[in-house]
Protein backbone atom coordinates (compact mmCIF):
# COMPACT_ATOMS: atom_id res chain seq x y z
CA UNK A 1 0.00 0.00 0.00
CA UNK A 2 1.28 3.48 -0.86
CA UNK A 3 2.45 5.96 1.97
CA UNK A 4 1.67 8.56 0.17
CA UNK A 5 -0.89 11.09 0.57
CA UNK A 6 -3.31 12.30 -1.95
CA UNK A 7 -1.34 15.76 -1.59
CA UNK A 8 1.80 14.29 -2.01
CA UNK A 9 0.77 12.85 -4.81
CA UNK A 10 -0.74 15.65 -6.52
CA UNK A 11 2.49 17.37 -6.10
CA UNK A 12 4.82 14.72 -7.19
CA UNK A 13 2.72 14.69 -9.96
CA UNK A 14 4.57 17.79 -11.88
CA UNK A 15 8.89 17.80 -12.01
CA UNK A 16 10.40 19.51 -8.90
CA UNK A 17 11.58 22.59 -11.42
CA UNK A 18 8.40 22.71 -12.84
CA UNK A 19 6.52 22.64 -9.75
CA UNK A 20 8.92 25.52 -8.12
CA UNK A 21 8.37 28.07 -10.85
CA UNK A 22 4.38 27.29 -10.58
CA UNK A 23 4.27 27.74 -6.83
CA UNK A 24 6.51 31.00 -6.69
CA UNK A 25 4.53 31.95 -9.85
CA UNK A 26 1.12 31.28 -7.71
CA UNK A 27 1.91 32.77 -4.34
CA UNK A 28 2.23 36.34 -6.64
CA UNK A 29 -1.40 36.19 -7.76
CA UNK A 30 -3.40 39.18 -7.49
CA UNK A 31 -6.35 37.66 -6.82
CA UNK A 32 -8.13 33.55 -6.75
CA UNK A 33 -8.95 31.84 -9.64
CA UNK A 34 -11.10 29.23 -9.80
CA UNK A 35 -11.12 26.06 -12.30
CA UNK A 36 -14.11 24.26 -13.35
CA UNK A 37 -13.16 20.34 -14.76
CA UNK A 38 -15.45 18.62 -16.65
CA UNK A 39 -15.17 14.98 -17.52
CA UNK A 40 -16.96 11.91 -18.20
CA UNK A 41 -16.51 8.06 -17.94
CA UNK A 42 -15.30 5.80 -20.44
CA UNK A 43 -15.20 8.37 -23.41
CA UNK A 44 -11.23 9.96 -23.59
CA UNK A 45 -10.29 8.29 -19.74
CA UNK A 46 -6.67 9.03 -20.56
CA UNK A 47 -7.32 12.08 -21.13
CA UNK A 48 -9.46 12.94 -18.85
CA UNK A 49 -7.23 11.87 -15.97
CA UNK A 50 -4.47 13.75 -16.64
CA UNK A 51 -6.42 16.47 -16.62
CA UNK A 52 -8.02 16.09 -13.49
CA UNK A 53 -4.27 15.23 -11.62
CA UNK A 54 -2.66 18.44 -13.63
CA UNK A 55 -5.77 20.97 -12.05
CA UNK A 56 -5.82 18.97 -8.58
CA UNK A 57 -1.92 19.41 -8.20
CA UNK A 58 -2.34 23.56 -9.20
CA UNK A 59 -4.50 24.00 -6.36
CA UNK A 60 -2.48 21.79 -3.80
CA UNK A 61 0.40 24.41 -4.88
CA UNK A 62 -1.81 27.39 -4.10
CA UNK A 63 -4.93 28.28 -2.05
CA UNK A 64 -5.23 31.10 -4.71
CA UNK A 65 -6.88 28.05 -7.39
CA UNK A 66 -10.06 27.03 -6.49
CA UNK A 67 -10.33 23.68 -7.85
CA UNK A 68 -14.36 22.40 -8.44
CA UNK A 69 -14.82 19.21 -10.58
CA UNK A 70 -18.08 18.08 -12.27
CA UNK A 71 -19.61 15.78 -15.06
CA UNK A 72 -19.77 16.46 -18.39
CA UNK A 73 -23.60 15.52 -18.04
CA UNK A 74 -24.25 17.29 -14.58
CA UNK A 75 -26.47 20.35 -14.30
CA UNK A 76 -23.57 22.63 -14.40
CA UNK A 77 -22.20 21.12 -17.34
CA UNK A 78 -25.52 21.89 -19.07
CA UNK A 79 -24.91 25.63 -17.69
CA UNK A 80 -22.24 25.67 -19.21
CA UNK A 81 -22.41 24.31 -22.47
CA UNK A 82 -19.85 21.96 -22.24
CA UNK A 83 -19.01 19.85 -25.50
CA UNK A 84 -16.42 17.86 -25.27
CA UNK A 85 -14.37 15.87 -22.29
CA UNK A 86 -11.90 16.70 -20.85
CA UNK A 87 -12.97 20.57 -20.76
CA UNK A 88 -11.60 23.15 -18.03
CA UNK A 89 -13.02 26.38 -17.19
CA UNK A 90 -10.91 29.37 -16.28
CA UNK A 91 -12.49 31.56 -13.25
CA UNK A 92 -16.40 30.94 -15.35
CA UNK A 93 -18.52 33.46 -13.76
CA UNK A 94 -15.93 36.18 -15.11
CA UNK A 95 -14.98 34.95 -18.01
CA UNK A 96 -15.15 32.65 -21.25
CA UNK A 97 -11.53 30.80 -21.57
CA UNK A 98 -11.87 27.54 -22.05
CA UNK A 99 -9.51 24.50 -22.92
CA UNK A 100 -11.35 21.94 -24.91
CA UNK A 101 -8.74 18.54 -24.35
CA UNK A 102 -6.05 17.65 -22.15
CA UNK A 103 -3.45 20.40 -21.64
CA UNK A 104 -0.51 18.31 -22.44
CA UNK A 105 2.75 19.40 -23.78
CA UNK A 106 3.11 22.82 -24.85
CA UNK A 107 -0.68 23.22 -24.51
CA UNK A 108 0.24 23.33 -20.75
CA UNK A 109 1.94 26.37 -20.99
CA UNK A 110 -1.39 28.17 -22.37
CA UNK A 111 -3.12 26.57 -19.41
CA UNK A 112 -0.87 28.48 -17.38
CA UNK A 113 -0.83 31.51 -18.36
CA UNK A 114 -4.59 31.53 -18.55
CA UNK A 115 -4.48 31.23 -15.31
CA UNK A 116 -2.30 34.30 -14.91
CA UNK A 117 -4.00 36.45 -16.85
CA UNK A 118 -7.22 35.74 -15.14
CA UNK A 119 -5.54 36.39 -11.88
CA UNK A 120 -4.32 39.96 -13.12
CA UNK A 121 -7.70 41.40 -14.53
CA UNK A 122 -7.49 44.07 -17.04
CA UNK A 123 -4.47 45.23 -15.06
CA UNK A 124 -2.43 42.31 -17.43
CA UNK A 125 -3.37 43.32 -20.44
CA UNK A 126 -1.94 46.38 -22.71
CA UNK A 127 -3.05 49.58 -23.26
CA UNK A 128 -2.57 49.17 -26.87
CA UNK A 129 -4.73 45.74 -26.99
CA UNK A 130 -7.38 47.62 -24.86
CA UNK A 131 -7.81 50.91 -27.06
CA UNK A 132 -7.85 48.45 -29.98
CA UNK A 133 -10.84 46.26 -28.74
CA UNK A 134 -12.82 49.36 -26.97
CA UNK A 135 -14.84 49.78 -30.04
CA UNK A 136 -16.24 46.19 -29.88
CA UNK A 137 -19.96 45.74 -30.55
CA UNK A 138 -20.84 42.25 -31.26
CA UNK A 139 -19.56 39.12 -30.17
CA UNK A 140 -16.90 37.36 -30.87
CA UNK A 141 -15.59 33.14 -30.27
CA UNK A 142 -12.42 32.17 -31.16
CA UNK A 143 -11.36 29.17 -31.25
CA UNK A 144 -7.58 28.29 -31.25
CA UNK A 145 -6.61 24.85 -32.77
CA UNK A 146 -3.90 23.59 -31.18
CA UNK A 147 -1.18 20.42 -30.49
CA UNK A 148 0.41 19.56 -27.34
CA UNK A 149 4.02 19.62 -29.48
CA UNK A 150 3.44 23.12 -31.29
CA UNK A 151 5.90 26.00 -29.67
CA UNK A 152 3.82 28.43 -31.10
CA UNK A 153 0.60 27.70 -30.55
CA UNK A 154 0.58 29.00 -26.71
CA UNK A 155 1.36 32.32 -27.93
CA UNK A 156 -1.63 32.47 -30.21
CA UNK A 157 -4.05 31.17 -27.56
CA UNK A 158 -2.23 34.18 -25.17
CA UNK A 159 -3.85 36.38 -27.52
CA UNK A 160 -7.10 35.12 -27.53
CA UNK A 161 -7.30 34.86 -23.50
CA UNK A 162 -5.55 38.46 -23.86
CA UNK A 163 -8.64 39.64 -25.65
CA UNK A 164 -10.86 37.54 -23.42
CA UNK A 165 -9.84 39.28 -20.32
CA UNK A 166 -10.05 42.95 -22.44
CA UNK A 167 -13.24 42.30 -23.11
CA UNK A 168 -15.11 39.31 -21.17
CA UNK A 169 -18.55 40.76 -22.10
CA UNK A 170 -18.08 40.54 -25.93
CA UNK A 171 -15.20 37.80 -26.28
CA UNK A 172 -15.07 34.29 -25.91
CA UNK A 173 -11.82 32.33 -26.51
CA UNK A 174 -11.55 28.56 -26.71
CA UNK A 175 -8.20 26.22 -26.79
CA UNK A 176 -9.14 22.92 -28.21
CA UNK A 177 -6.35 20.25 -28.92
CA UNK A 178 -6.30 18.75 -31.98
CA UNK A 179 -5.17 15.50 -30.08
CA UNK A 180 -8.36 14.80 -28.61
CA UNK A 181 -10.87 16.84 -30.33
CA UNK A 182 -9.63 14.99 -34.02
CA UNK A 183 -13.29 15.41 -34.99
CA UNK A 184 -13.77 19.18 -34.66
CA UNK A 185 -10.40 19.72 -35.95
CA UNK A 186 -11.39 17.82 -39.04
CA UNK A 187 -14.85 19.81 -39.71
CA UNK A 188 -12.99 23.10 -39.62
CA UNK A 189 -10.22 21.89 -41.83
CA UNK A 190 -7.53 22.23 -39.51
CA UNK A 191 -4.31 21.19 -41.38
CA UNK A 192 -1.71 22.82 -39.56
CA UNK A 193 -1.66 24.99 -35.77
CA UNK A 194 -1.80 26.86 -34.37
CA UNK A 195 -5.14 27.64 -36.70
CA UNK A 196 -7.41 30.51 -35.53
CA UNK A 197 -11.20 30.52 -36.10
CA UNK A 198 -13.55 33.66 -35.27
CA UNK A 199 -16.86 33.17 -35.24
CA UNK A 200 -17.18 30.75 -37.86
CA UNK A 201 -16.38 33.48 -40.66
CA UNK A 202 -12.31 34.07 -40.79
CA UNK A 203 -9.85 31.77 -40.44
CA UNK A 204 -5.85 32.80 -39.90
CA UNK A 205 -2.96 29.83 -39.47
CA UNK A 206 0.49 30.84 -37.37
CA UNK A 207 1.00 32.71 -34.44
CA UNK A 208 0.59 36.46 -35.03
CA UNK A 209 1.30 39.52 -33.51
CA UNK A 210 -0.71 40.59 -30.42
CA UNK A 211 -1.79 43.44 -32.18
CA UNK A 212 -2.04 42.48 -35.61
CA UNK A 213 -4.32 39.59 -33.87
CA UNK A 214 -6.75 42.17 -31.62
CA UNK A 215 -7.47 44.49 -35.05
CA UNK A 216 -8.40 41.17 -37.17
CA UNK A 217 -10.21 40.21 -34.25
CA UNK A 218 -12.32 43.47 -34.22
CA UNK A 219 -12.19 43.75 -37.87
CA UNK A 220 -13.46 40.08 -38.44
CA UNK A 221 -11.20 40.20 -41.63
CA UNK A 222 -7.38 40.11 -42.41
CA UNK A 223 -5.11 42.79 -41.60
CA UNK A 224 -4.18 43.49 -44.96
CA UNK A 225 -7.64 44.41 -46.13
CA UNK A 226 -8.37 46.90 -42.96
CA UNK A 227 -4.85 48.78 -43.89
CA UNK A 228 -6.32 48.51 -47.38
CA UNK A 229 -9.57 49.94 -46.76
CA UNK A 230 -7.85 52.84 -44.50
CA UNK A 231 -5.42 53.47 -47.20
CA UNK A 232 -8.12 54.18 -49.43
CA UNK A 233 -10.41 55.96 -47.36
CA UNK A 234 -7.59 58.55 -46.38
CA UNK A 235 -6.87 58.65 -50.06
CA UNK A 236 -10.15 60.03 -50.51
CA UNK A 237 -10.26 62.13 -47.50
CA UNK A 238 -7.13 64.41 -48.47
CA UNK A 239 -4.57 64.68 -50.95
CA UNK A 240 -2.46 66.79 -49.19
CA UNK A 241 1.17 65.61 -48.72
CA UNK A 242 1.72 65.60 -45.15
CA UNK A 243 5.82 65.96 -44.20
CA UNK A 244 7.69 65.46 -41.29
CA UNK A 245 11.36 66.57 -40.50
CA UNK A 246 12.84 63.79 -38.61
CA UNK A 247 16.50 63.08 -37.81
CA UNK A 248 16.70 59.41 -38.04
CA UNK A 249 14.27 57.13 -39.76
CA UNK A 250 14.22 53.38 -38.01
CA UNK A 251 12.66 51.01 -40.40
CA UNK A 252 11.67 47.82 -38.50
CA UNK A 253 10.36 47.22 -34.99
CA UNK A 254 12.28 44.36 -34.01
CA UNK A 255 14.72 44.07 -31.03
CA UNK A 256 17.22 46.26 -33.31
CA UNK A 257 15.16 48.76 -33.94
CA UNK A 258 13.76 49.15 -30.82
CA UNK A 259 16.91 49.43 -29.24
CA UNK A 260 18.34 51.81 -31.83
CA UNK A 261 15.11 54.09 -30.85
CA UNK A 262 16.11 54.09 -27.03
CA UNK A 263 19.86 54.88 -28.05
CA UNK A 264 19.33 57.70 -30.95
CA UNK A 265 16.43 59.47 -28.63
CA UNK A 266 19.23 59.45 -25.80
CA UNK A 267 21.90 60.91 -28.11
CA UNK A 268 19.47 64.07 -28.48
CA UNK A 269 17.91 62.97 -32.06
CA UNK A 270 14.83 63.10 -33.25
CA UNK A 271 13.74 59.48 -34.37
CA UNK A 272 10.49 57.10 -35.24
CA UNK A 273 10.47 53.71 -35.69
CA UNK A 274 7.99 52.48 -38.66
CA UNK A 275 7.33 48.53 -38.42
CA UNK A 276 4.64 47.37 -41.29
CA UNK A 277 3.60 44.45 -38.78
CA UNK A 278 3.77 44.41 -34.92
CA UNK A 279 6.48 45.43 -32.70
CA UNK A 280 9.49 42.26 -31.99
CA UNK A 281 9.65 40.68 -35.68
CA UNK A 282 10.63 36.94 -34.93
CA UNK A 283 11.01 37.20 -31.43
CA UNK A 284 7.20 38.04 -30.89
CA UNK A 285 7.16 34.43 -32.49
CA UNK A 286 9.50 32.86 -30.72
CA UNK A 287 8.16 30.73 -28.39
CA UNK A 288 10.96 30.04 -25.32
CA UNK A 289 14.01 32.22 -25.48
CA UNK A 290 17.25 31.06 -23.17
CA UNK A 291 20.02 32.99 -23.99
CA UNK A 292 18.96 36.81 -23.52
CA UNK A 293 21.04 37.96 -20.37
CA UNK A 294 18.74 38.65 -17.80
CA UNK A 295 15.97 36.42 -18.46
CA UNK A 296 16.97 32.34 -17.94
CA UNK A 297 13.60 31.49 -19.52
CA UNK A 298 11.03 33.91 -21.42
CA UNK A 299 8.34 33.55 -23.85
CA UNK A 300 8.97 35.41 -26.79
CA UNK A 301 6.02 37.73 -26.17
CA UNK A 302 6.74 38.48 -23.13
CA UNK A 303 10.45 40.05 -23.91
CA UNK A 304 8.84 41.76 -27.04
CA UNK A 305 6.34 43.37 -24.84
CA UNK A 306 9.21 44.55 -22.41
CA UNK A 307 11.17 45.60 -24.97
CA UNK A 308 7.95 47.32 -26.65
CA UNK A 309 7.35 49.10 -23.97
CA UNK A 310 11.20 50.56 -23.04
CA UNK A 311 11.12 51.87 -26.61
CA UNK A 312 7.86 53.61 -26.35
CA UNK A 313 9.45 55.50 -23.22
CA UNK A 314 11.51 57.19 -25.35
CA UNK A 315 10.18 57.01 -29.21
CA UNK A 316 7.20 56.49 -31.34
CA UNK A 317 6.73 53.45 -32.50
CA UNK A 318 4.32 53.80 -35.50
CA UNK A 319 2.79 50.14 -36.27
CA UNK A 320 0.71 48.96 -39.61
CA UNK A 321 3.04 51.87 -41.09
CA UNK A 322 4.48 50.24 -44.57
CA UNK A 323 7.34 51.57 -46.44
CA UNK A 324 6.08 52.96 -49.69
CA UNK A 325 9.26 54.32 -51.33
CA UNK A 326 12.85 55.82 -50.22
CA UNK A 327 14.29 58.66 -52.08
CA UNK A 328 18.03 59.59 -51.60
CA UNK A 329 19.26 63.28 -51.19
CA UNK A 330 20.67 65.70 -48.64
CA UNK A 331 17.39 64.69 -47.01
CA UNK A 332 16.40 61.06 -47.25
CA UNK A 333 12.51 61.00 -47.76
CA UNK A 334 10.84 57.83 -46.14
CA UNK A 335 7.56 57.46 -47.98
CA UNK A 336 4.38 56.06 -45.85
CA UNK A 337 0.70 56.17 -46.95
CA UNK A 338 0.28 58.82 -44.52
CA UNK A 339 3.43 60.87 -44.60
CA UNK A 340 6.61 61.71 -46.07
CA UNK A 341 9.65 61.54 -43.78
CA UNK A 342 12.55 64.13 -44.30
CA UNK A 343 15.45 62.44 -42.62
CA UNK A 344 19.10 62.83 -42.29
CA UNK A 345 19.27 58.87 -42.36
CA UNK A 346 17.48 55.98 -42.10
CA UNK A 347 18.46 52.72 -40.28
CA UNK A 348 17.27 49.59 -41.57
CA UNK A 349 16.44 46.59 -39.40
CA UNK A 350 14.15 45.19 -41.83
CA UNK A 351 14.96 41.51 -40.54
CA UNK A 352 14.19 38.41 -42.41
CA UNK A 353 11.14 35.99 -43.78
CA UNK A 354 10.91 32.36 -44.15
CA UNK A 355 12.40 31.34 -46.97
CA UNK A 356 9.87 29.39 -49.71
CA UNK A 357 10.09 27.39 -52.28
CA UNK A 358 8.44 29.55 -54.69
CA UNK A 359 7.04 26.85 -56.58
CA UNK A 360 3.66 25.66 -57.83
CA UNK A 361 0.85 24.08 -55.22
CA UNK A 362 3.06 25.78 -52.58
CA UNK A 363 0.39 28.57 -51.21
CA UNK A 364 -2.66 26.74 -52.53
CA UNK A 365 -1.52 24.00 -49.79
CA UNK A 366 -0.28 26.18 -47.53
CA UNK A 367 -1.65 25.21 -44.15
CA UNK A 368 -2.99 21.75 -45.79
CA UNK A 369 -0.30 19.87 -46.56
CA UNK A 370 2.41 22.31 -47.16
CA UNK A 371 3.76 23.49 -43.49
CA UNK A 372 7.15 24.78 -42.39
CA UNK A 373 6.81 23.50 -38.80
CA UNK A 374 7.53 19.55 -38.28
CA UNK A 375 6.91 19.58 -34.73
CA UNK A 376 3.46 21.96 -35.15
CA UNK A 377 2.17 19.98 -37.57
CA UNK A 378 3.21 16.54 -37.98
CA UNK A 379 0.62 14.67 -35.86
CA UNK A 380 -1.79 15.17 -38.82
CA UNK A 381 0.27 12.80 -40.85
CA UNK A 382 0.89 10.06 -38.63
CA UNK A 383 1.28 6.87 -40.68
CA UNK A 384 1.30 8.85 -43.72
CA UNK A 385 3.92 9.88 -46.28
CA UNK A 386 5.89 13.51 -45.61
CA UNK A 387 8.90 15.00 -47.80
CA UNK A 388 11.39 17.50 -45.89
CA UNK A 389 12.77 20.23 -47.86
CA UNK A 390 16.02 21.25 -47.11
CA UNK A 391 19.83 20.11 -45.62
CA UNK A 392 20.50 22.41 -42.60
CA UNK A 393 20.02 21.32 -38.57
CA UNK A 394 16.09 21.77 -38.85
CA UNK A 395 15.47 19.87 -41.65
CA UNK A 396 17.44 16.86 -40.05
CA UNK A 397 15.48 17.49 -36.21
CA UNK A 398 12.40 17.90 -38.80
CA UNK A 399 12.82 14.51 -40.30
CA UNK A 400 13.59 12.37 -37.20
CA UNK A 401 10.62 13.96 -35.48
CA UNK A 402 8.43 12.73 -38.37
CA UNK A 403 10.31 9.38 -38.10
CA UNK A 404 9.45 8.82 -34.49
CA UNK A 405 5.88 9.89 -35.09
CA UNK A 406 5.76 6.52 -37.35
CA UNK A 407 5.71 8.95 -40.41
CA UNK A 408 6.89 7.53 -43.89
CA UNK A 409 10.05 10.27 -44.29
CA UNK A 410 11.73 11.60 -47.19
CA UNK A 411 14.72 14.15 -46.93
CA UNK A 412 15.06 16.13 -50.69
CA UNK A 413 18.46 18.31 -50.53
CA UNK A 414 19.55 19.91 -53.37
CA UNK A 415 23.32 19.62 -52.56
CA UNK A 416 25.51 16.02 -52.33
CA UNK A 417 25.82 16.66 -48.63
CA UNK A 418 24.40 18.41 -45.68
CA UNK A 419 25.09 21.61 -43.88
CA UNK A 420 23.67 20.16 -40.15
CA UNK A 421 25.93 19.10 -37.32
CA UNK A 422 27.24 15.45 -37.99
CA UNK A 423 25.63 14.30 -34.75
CA UNK A 424 22.29 14.91 -36.68
CA UNK A 425 23.62 13.56 -39.88
CA UNK A 426 24.55 10.37 -37.55
CA UNK A 427 21.19 9.91 -36.14
CA UNK A 428 19.23 10.57 -39.91
CA UNK A 429 21.59 7.87 -40.99
CA UNK A 430 21.04 5.43 -37.88
CA UNK A 431 17.55 5.69 -38.56
CA UNK A 432 17.62 4.80 -42.20
CA UNK A 433 15.42 7.87 -43.33
CA UNK A 434 15.92 8.04 -46.86
CA UNK A 435 17.57 10.39 -48.78
CA UNK A 436 17.30 12.23 -51.97
CA UNK A 437 20.51 14.19 -53.23
CA UNK A 438 21.46 17.15 -55.80
CA UNK A 439 18.16 17.32 -56.50
CA UNK A 440 14.83 19.95 -55.88
CA UNK A 441 11.29 19.74 -55.16
CA UNK A 442 10.09 22.04 -58.50
CA UNK A 443 5.65 21.50 -57.65
CA UNK A 444 3.70 20.36 -55.02
CA UNK A 445 0.31 18.16 -56.66
CA UNK A 446 -2.80 17.52 -55.96
CA UNK A 447 -6.80 17.96 -55.96
CA UNK A 448 -8.05 19.42 -53.08
CA UNK A 449 -5.01 17.75 -50.43
CA UNK A 450 -1.06 17.03 -50.93
CA UNK A 451 -0.91 14.26 -53.25
CA UNK A 452 2.82 14.13 -54.49
CA UNK A 453 5.46 16.52 -55.14
CA UNK A 454 7.70 16.79 -58.58
CA UNK A 455 11.12 16.18 -57.87
CA UNK A 456 13.81 17.18 -60.31
CA UNK A 457 17.57 15.70 -60.25
CA UNK A 458 20.57 18.26 -61.10
CA UNK A 459 20.73 15.72 -64.45
CA UNK A 460 17.27 16.96 -65.23
CA UNK A 461 15.55 13.63 -64.56
CA UNK A 462 11.98 13.89 -63.04
CA UNK A 463 10.54 11.70 -60.33
CA UNK A 464 7.03 12.17 -58.90
CA UNK A 465 7.17 11.05 -54.98
CA UNK A 466 3.89 10.17 -53.32
CA UNK A 467 3.47 12.24 -50.27
CA UNK A 468 0.56 13.19 -47.81
CA UNK A 469 2.83 16.92 -47.00
CA UNK A 470 5.67 18.40 -47.67
CA UNK A 471 7.81 20.60 -44.90
CA UNK A 472 9.96 23.30 -46.10
CA UNK A 473 12.94 24.03 -44.02
CA UNK A 474 15.66 25.86 -46.30
CA UNK A 475 16.31 28.83 -44.12
CA UNK A 476 15.30 32.36 -44.18
CA UNK A 477 15.57 35.56 -46.60
CA UNK A 478 16.63 39.24 -45.77
CA UNK A 479 14.49 42.02 -46.94
CA UNK A 480 16.34 44.15 -48.44
CA UNK A 481 14.18 46.09 -51.04
CA UNK A 482 14.28 48.99 -49.37
CA UNK A 483 18.13 49.05 -49.48
CA UNK A 484 18.49 47.90 -52.84
CA UNK A 485 16.42 50.51 -53.51
CA UNK A 486 18.79 53.24 -51.72
CA UNK A 487 21.79 51.66 -53.62
CA UNK A 488 23.10 49.98 -50.36
CA UNK A 489 25.24 46.97 -51.61
CA UNK A 490 24.74 43.29 -50.60
CA UNK A 491 26.44 40.20 -49.37
CA UNK A 492 26.89 37.39 -51.58
CA UNK A 493 24.37 35.35 -49.53
CA UNK A 494 22.06 38.40 -50.02
CA UNK A 495 22.71 40.06 -46.77
CA UNK A 496 22.62 44.26 -46.37
CA UNK A 497 26.75 44.55 -45.93
CA UNK A 498 28.21 46.75 -43.26
CA UNK A 499 30.90 47.57 -41.72
CA UNK A 500 31.82 47.40 -37.96
CA UNK A 501 30.06 50.34 -36.84
CA UNK A 502 26.81 49.01 -38.80
CA UNK A 503 27.26 51.79 -41.48
CA UNK A 504 26.21 50.23 -45.02
CA UNK A 505 28.21 51.44 -48.19
CA UNK A 506 25.66 54.63 -48.74
CA UNK A 507 26.51 57.39 -46.38
CA UNK A 508 23.55 57.96 -43.91
CA UNK A 509 22.13 54.04 -44.06
CA UNK A 510 22.79 52.07 -41.42
CA UNK A 511 21.81 48.33 -41.08
CA UNK A 512 21.34 46.19 -37.78
CA UNK A 513 19.78 42.97 -37.06
CA UNK A 514 18.85 39.45 -38.48
CA UNK A 515 18.82 41.75 -42.29
CA UNK A 516 22.38 41.91 -41.95
CA UNK A 517 23.26 38.35 -42.10
CA UNK A 518 26.16 37.08 -39.18
CA UNK A 519 25.18 35.67 -35.73
CA UNK A 520 21.49 36.33 -36.00
CA UNK A 521 20.41 36.36 -32.18
CA UNK A 522 18.06 38.81 -30.30
CA UNK A 523 21.59 39.74 -28.22
CA UNK A 524 23.72 40.71 -31.33
CA UNK A 525 20.53 42.56 -32.89
CA UNK A 526 20.18 44.72 -29.94
CA UNK A 527 24.14 45.64 -29.85
CA UNK A 528 23.84 46.46 -33.35
CA UNK A 529 20.84 48.84 -33.14
CA UNK A 530 21.99 50.45 -30.50
CA UNK A 531 25.72 50.79 -32.55
CA UNK A 532 23.87 52.33 -35.35
CA UNK A 533 22.47 54.97 -33.50
CA UNK A 534 25.38 56.48 -31.98
CA UNK A 535 26.94 55.79 -35.27
CA UNK A 536 24.30 57.95 -36.75
CA UNK A 537 24.74 60.54 -33.90
CA UNK A 538 28.62 60.77 -34.64
CA UNK A 539 28.22 61.07 -38.30
CA UNK A 540 25.17 63.52 -38.18
CA UNK A 541 27.43 65.85 -35.64
CA UNK A 542 29.85 65.80 -38.04
CA UNK A 543 27.59 66.23 -41.53
CA UNK A 544 24.94 68.69 -40.23
CA UNK A 545 24.92 72.36 -39.54
CA UNK A 546 21.47 72.50 -37.56
CA UNK A 547 21.98 75.91 -36.72
CA UNK A 548 22.14 76.81 -40.51
CA UNK A 549 18.95 75.64 -42.44
CA UNK A 550 21.22 73.62 -44.89
CA UNK A 551 23.77 70.29 -44.81
CA UNK A 552 27.41 70.92 -45.06
CA UNK A 553 29.40 69.08 -47.97
CA UNK A 554 28.46 65.77 -47.29
CA UNK A 555 29.55 64.40 -51.07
Amino acid sequence: MSTLSAEEKYRNFIPEESRKYLEKLFVEFNRTVTLEVYTAEGEHREYNEFTLNICRAFNVFSDKIELREYAVDSEMGKNRNIIATPTILISPDEYDIRFLGAPAGEEGRALVEALNLASKGADGISDSTKEILEPLEKDRLIKIFASPTCPYCPGQAINAFKAAVARPDKISAWNISTLDNENMAHEYKVGSVPHTDINDTVTFTGLEPEEKFMLQLLFLKPLEEVVEEQRAAKAEATEETVYEDVDLVIVGGGPAGMSAGIYAKRSGLSCIILEKQGVGGQVALTPKVENYPGFTNIQGFELVEILGSHARQYTDIHQFAEVKDAKYGPRIEIVTDEKHYQAKGVLLATGVNVRMLGVPGENKFYGHGVSYCATCDGNFYKGGKAVIVGGGNTALTDALHLKHLGIETTIVHRGDKFRAEKVLQDSVNREGIKIIWNSQVTEIIGEDQVESARIINKDGAETILDTDVVFVAIGHTANTELAEKLGCELRPDGFIKVDPTQRTSVERVYAAGDVTGGVRQIITATGQGAAAALTAFDDFTRLFDDSKENTKNIW
